[in-house]
């Protein structure tokens, strides 16, 4: 694998773990409601979340999820299911008195990433793109993706949190907290489903 394709798989990953998703607008949410600290140990629950998908990916379960049928239909289903849920665990922050509900926990962080369709897409057309055809073994292939997105993971949903926490200080808590918090749950629930149509 040459430096080039490295240099574009880095610069791939910085671009899809950057942006709106479902993990990001958690943790914006998360940041938001309680702050930074309180979002990291469901930051790295998701982070190994990730490297189970990513590694199914690698060893053949994406070829699977890539041929369509009942599974992903299954797996469509599910991830809707789920990140309603979460949306919904979100919004119950910003609405419920301080403290009466809990924030996500490690184990519902775990499964952001695996029922997220993002993560599978960008996953998908990663391994794909740049490890499919070339000369690493199954192995390297599956150890470069996993860290790759392991890496830029971790810094994009710290700087979501971090973006999070600043509103937070700027709006306070109340009402444009409870306001700002519901349209970010929507607009996570909007992003999957756009995800899942593609």
């Amino acid at each position: 694998m040459d430096i080039a394709t490295i240099g574009a798989f880095a610069v791939f990953v910085a671009i899809m773990t950057g942006t709106p998703g479902p993990g990001n607008l958690t943790f914006m949410a998360i940041g938001t409601s309680a702050g930074y600290k309180t979002a990291i140990p469901v930051i790295l629950a998701s982070q190994i979340g990730s490297i189970f998908l990513n590694l199914c990916v690698a060893f053949g379960l994406g070829h699977v999820m890539a041929q369509g049928g009942p599974i992903v239909t299954v797996f469509k289903i599910v991830s809707m299911g789920y990140m309603t849920y979460l949306a919904w665990r979100i919004v119950n922050l910003s609405i419920q008195p301080k403290g009466a509900v809990s924030l996500p926990s490690f184990w519902e962080g775990l499964l952001i990433h695996p029922l997220s369709p993002k993560t599978w897409a960008m996953s998908l057309v990663a391994f794909t793109t740049f490890f499919a055809a070339n000369n690493l073994g199954q192995l390297e292939s599956a150890l470069i993706l996993t860290l790759g997105f392991l890496a830029g993971g971790l810094i994009s949903h710290s700087l979501w949190a971090l973006a999070g926490q600043s509103i937070l200080s700027v709006i306070g808590e109340g009402k444009v907290l409870r306001v700002t918090t519901i349209a970010m749950a929507m607009l996570m629930l909007a992003v999957t489903a756009w995800s899942l149509l593609l």
